[in-house]
């Protein structure tokens, strides 16, 4: 049965296999199989339809993993609306950013996460954002004011109502997916079911996911890896999508061995936490048959060291971005190229290697940028054709910024360059112009450069060179940052530079202060 959205494909599982668990969040003892999952989506479909939001418009979803989400994700998709899905680590000035440019008009929510007070931030903000009319608080069974309402009141009062069910043209956007730009600010990439759905069904194929198979994994699903390649892949697979609401490395062992996943995705960051773990061996792993390994450089002496050592013999390279609808390449789960190459582009996905300057193609084994095209390339960044018109050629071909080249057999290789500056801090992007921009507003700081330095946990950090008469530190910096762009954005490092590399532009060179770093040849304030 070929499916057009979310929607269609939990109606798939609920007539195949109603009483399978879809969804399993252990950490709150939540459960729902796909009959139920069915029942909460049309109850909250209603409630939305009910409270007026329209085919079209964007609903946001700001909260951890927890099993509120993937609901939230198909009773959106049911009534036609667009979902923006919002960094959890997002601030005051981010989520307000996403909210406004996206002209969110409903957003469902936790109360809080960890020190983040989402719901205290969306009141403040509310008197700014003109087109926000819902708020529904995932948490509670009361209203807190009269301008917030309750989940679990709405999925109560709505339970058995009709739904007005939308039916998509597979090629509207139907959702906006933020990641950082070149801008400092964050893009809304528009995306649409036919490349997202194209991907997630890719994605299952090359893996050999099936019903049956349950699926963890640590990453977020506000993140397009977290919404679209799990929680969307399990659903099309008819597998258990069973969630974490955060990363921790003996928490995800346990629910592993608990729950007998059998597909784990992840970044770096978190494999290594787990591998180096000192319980590890004390938990039974064995269930694990296949996973994705991606998010930054993967090392593929690494890769097959987790997949021994799991042991997780059909862990692949992966290697994608937010634009493309989540992954570029991957391999078969039992290539013997799966962990020293990205793998094979995903079908439908067009890749070529071209000179960054001249943007000539390139031949077999020569390095240059990465550009893809096809079905599951975004439609374009939301309300900026300018930067959609800069990334996407007249042709269809998308400029990921990425270094590498396409192998003899077709095989994707990373060299692991970027020619954009996107700092890949555990998986997470974090776009210098943005932390710069605002260090700027310090009165001590007279200029500044942000820019990546090699770690060894996250793969990489954010480092800050600054020229300052005063004696700050790097504590002093994210106290400036705190509550205003996310923890992950903030300055890790900072040296002192009195003296500038410069172009003959007048513009930073930040390859010669990364290397200057790397060397001790700056000095670092602490």
């Amino acid at each position: 049965m070929q499916v057009h959205d979310p929607y269609q494909a939990l109606l798939h599982c609920f007539a195949r296999f109603p009483d399978h668990e879809g969804l399993v969040f252990p950490e709150t003892g939540r459960r729902l199989t796909f009959a139920q999952w069915l029942q909460d989506v049309h109850a909250l479909a209603s409630a939305l339809q009910h409270a007026g939001v329209r085919p079209g418009e964007r609903v946001a979803i700001w909260a951890e993993n927890r099993i509120e989400w993937p609901v939230a994700q198909v009773a959106i998709a049911a009534i036609g609306a667009v979902m923006v899905p919002v960094n959890t680590h997002f601030r005051a000035e981010d989520v307000r950013h996403v909210l406004m440019h996206a002209g969110v008009a409903a957003i469902l929510l936790s109360e809080r996460f960890r020190a983040n007070e989402y719901l205290s931030i969306i009141e403040d903000l509310r008197p700014q954002l003109e087109h926000l009319r819902v708020v529904v608080n995932f948490d509670g069974t009361t209203a807190r004011s009269p301008d917030t309402l309750s989940y679990q009141v709405l999925l109560d009062e709505h339970s058995g109502q009709a739904v007005d069910v939308w039916r998509w043209n597979v090629r509207d956007c139907a959702s906006i997916q933020y990641t950082s730009g070149t801008t400092g600010r964050p893009k809304g990439a528009e995306l649409c079911f036919d490349g997202m759905l194209r991907n997630a069904q890719g994605t299952i194929e090359r893996l050999g996911v099936i019903p049956g198979d349950r699926w963890t994994s640590i990453i977020p699903l506000f993140h397009c890896a977290g919404c679209i390649m799990n929680s969307l892949a399990a659903l099309l697979a008819g597998a258990t999508y069973v969630g974490i609401s955060a990363f921790d490395a003996e928490r995800m062992l346990k629910l592993i061995e608990n729950e007998r996943c059998t597909v784990l995705t992840g970044v770096p960051t978190s494999y290594l936490a787990m591998l180096n773990h000192p319980r590890r061996a004390d938990y039974d792993l064995g269930s694990l048959r296949t996973g994705t390994c991606g998010g930054a450089d993967c090392d593929p002496a690494l890769l097959e060291r987790y997949a021994r050592e799991f042991p997780m013999q059909g862990l692949v390279q992966v290697y994608g971005q937010t634009e493309a609808s989540t992954l570029i390449s991957l391999d078969d789960a039992a290539s013997p190229q799966r962990m020293r190459t990205a793998g094979l582009p995903l079908n439908g996905m067009e890749v070529r290697v071209t000179d960054v300057h001249t943007r000539v193609p390139l031949g077999n084994g020569e390095v240059g940028q990465l550009e893809v095209r096809g079905p599951m390339v975004m439609l374009g960044y939301h309300e900026d054709p300018v930067e959609t018109d800069r990334t996407i050629d007249s042709d269809g071909w998308m400029q990921t910024g990425d270094l590498g080249c396409l192998r003899h057999d077709g095989r994707v290789e990373l060299v692991g360059g970027r020619l954009r500056d996107v700092i890949i801090r555990g998986g997470e992007n974090v776009y210098p112009v943005e932390v710069e921009n605002l260090l700027r507003e310090h009165p001590d700081i007279r200029e500044i450069a942000v820019f990546a330095v090699p770690d060894h946990y996250y793969g990489e950090i954010v480092a800050a060179a600054i020229e300052s008469d005063a004696l700050l530190t790097p504590a002093d910096l994210r106290q400036f940052c705190r509550g205003r762009i996310a923890g992950f954005k903030h300055p890790a490092r900072v040296f002192s530079v009195s003296e500038w590399p410069m172009t003959s532009s007048g513009k930073i060179i930040k390859r010669q202060l990364q290397v200057a770093a790397k060397e001790g040849r700056l000095k670092e304030l602490t």
